[in-house]
């Protein structure tokens, strides 16, 4: 069975510095490359507010299919910018399948671990919460602790500082 890679992204401006690592691995290991992003659950608040300002039918179908297509948008997103603004043709070939998926993030990027059997994770050092554990974000440091796999961090506060790149700036190509 070939073995698989999972690219976990928050969609930062570092993602496709932190992809083309994942992709060297994925050759050398001819390994295939899943791109994963977790969407994380509306908190209470923002669950009042619309529970306040919509209509219950329109609500409904918000939580029904509104999530469905913004999970899709942004699945169809990732898939023409990796391919056409980060990739090769021959990087191409080793990028396996790309999931958008709601929940925690560590706790669902090690779901996606034992659910597909990926053999190593590729994430970035820190998200767009800043350093929290000595240069590892909250989410590094969960799946960092927990995984069962290997997991490459590739740290990104070099890169950060030398292309003069706020952390939380999106990358706006996909938004």
């Amino acid at each position: 069975m070939k073995k698989k890679i999972a690219f976990a992204t928050d969609l930062g401006v570092l993602g496709p510095y932190v992809l083309c690592h994942a992709l060297e691995i994925s050759k050398q290991f001819d390994a295939k490359v899943d791109i994963i992003h977790i969407i994380e659950p509306m908190g209470v608040f923002a669950e009042s507010i619309l529970d306040i300002f919509l209509p219950q039918e329109d609500l409904d179908h918000l939580r029904k299919e509104g999530v469905q297509d913004v999970m899709q948008t942004i699945k169809e997103r990732i898939s023409d910018t990796m391919t056409s603004e980060f990739t090769t043709d021959d990087d191409e070939s080793f990028l396996g399948e790309i999931s958008v998926v709601r929940g925690q993030p560590a706790e669902s990027i090690l779901q996606y671990v034992d659910d597909h059997h990926i053999d190593m994770v590729v994430m970035g050092t820190h998200g767009e919460h800043g350093e929290i554990m000595g240069g590892l974000g909250s989410v590094a440091s969960k799946v960092l602790q927990r995984s069962s796999v290997p997991v490459l961090m590739v740290p990104l506060s070099r890169v950060t500082n030398q292309l003069g790149v706020a952390r939380n700036e999106p990358l706006r190509r996909m938004l």
